[in-house]
């Protein structure tokens, strides 16, 4: 403000004392002006210097019948009291952005502790629990579907009205079915506004807490085991999900994931080969390279990590490597 008004202005809090001012120094003292109009609960003007006060204007700032703090303009009178309401009605609408944005964020967090309750499975629905969620459109004693959206880009969390929804991340997000033939428009609605993102759909289930862990497992396989899908459900790869989620702890696996963590072209490699069934001469194809190519790639792949692509056993191997990778 004071780029546009060429006097000190100073911001007082509900006790007088000086929170704000282009005078720093000032910061942190009484003022008395401030008192004053706080004590009469209206304008005050000090039309000279005195030796705690000077020369200006002062406007209590009401909301909901308590004074909040004070506004000051140092200077004549005459020449302050055109720019006091404007200055005023200034701090009344930042009051009234903050306090917005407290409740939303009080709003949020309510919302997400909710949400960390129902995907815990030692949850217990507690009629309590039950009508919470009954204020985000969800029946907790009602079969549900999770579907788990992840993006490279940030998410809105309002991508589909009508149906409740949980940020995970900033590029990540939990929806809630619980109409088995909305799930198909659903998904479509989300690929029209995010045609990049991966959705992953678990099977029905009576907690949601069982759904988000299998939406979850899902999401890891469409994003370590495939190159170019984008959508997946639970119930195709059920038994890779689920032994792939046995293998995460495993001391020997965990040192195989990271072999071939900085070589894209090999992981892509694999997961083509994987994705064409194991034909080479497909596989060589889709990847636009020589057959001997790939075969020097597949190699290269058996040398880096000990495991070979062309025999079935090791392969399953290197399928999990895929798969635990990815968080």
């Amino acid at each position: 403000m004071m780029k546009d008004i060429p006097y000190n202005i100073n911001i007082m809090d509900q006790t007088g004392m000086i929170i704000g001012s282009g005078n720093k120094g000032r910061i942190g003292t009484l003022h008395h002006g401030a008192l004053k109009a706080i004590k009469q609960g209206k304008i005050v003007e000090i039309h000279k210097d005195e030796e705690f006060v000077k020369k200006g204007i002062n406007l209590p700032i009401e909301m909901n019948g308590h004074i909040v703090g004070v506004v000051g303009i140092s200077g004549e009178v005459k020449e302050t009291r055109p720019f006091g309401n404007l200055l005023k009605s200034a701090v009344i609408l930042l009051i009234d952005q903050s306090i917005a944005l407290e409740k939303e964020n009080l709003k949020n967090n309510l919302k997400q502790e909710f949400f960390s309750l129902i995907i815990d499975s030692d949850t217990t629905y507690t009629k309590e629990l039950m009508n919470q969620a009954l204020t985000y459109g969800i029946q907790l004693s009602k079969p549900s579907q999770v579907l788990y959206v992840d993006s490279s880009n940030e998410i809105a969390e309002d991508i589909t009205v009508g149906f409740p929804s949980f940020k995970i991340s900033k590029t990540s997000l939990c929806l809630v079915i619980q109409e088995a033939d909305k799930v198909e428009a659903l998904q479509q609605l989300i690929r029209n506004q995010n045609p990049d993102a991966f959705i992953s759909i678990s099977k029905v289930n009576d907690t949601i807490s069982e759904g988000f862990l299998q939406a979850k497992s899902a999401m890891r396989v469409l994003k370590g085991f495939y190159f170019n899908e984008k959508t997946i459900s639970y119930s195709k790869c059920e038994f890779i999900a689920d032994m792939s989620k046995l293998q995460k702890n495993d001391t020997k696996a965990e040192r195989l994931i990271h072999l071939l963590e900085k070589n894209d072209e090999l992981i892509k490699t694999l997961q083509v080969y994987l994705g064409c069934n194991l034909n080479a001469n497909v596989t060589a194809e889709k990847l636009i390279i020589h057959r001997n190519t790939l075969n020097y790639r597949l190699n290269k792949i058996h040398t880096i990590t000990g495991k070979d692509p062309k025999n079935i056993l090791e392969l399953v191997e290197l399928i999990f490597m895929l798969i635990n990778r990815v968080i």
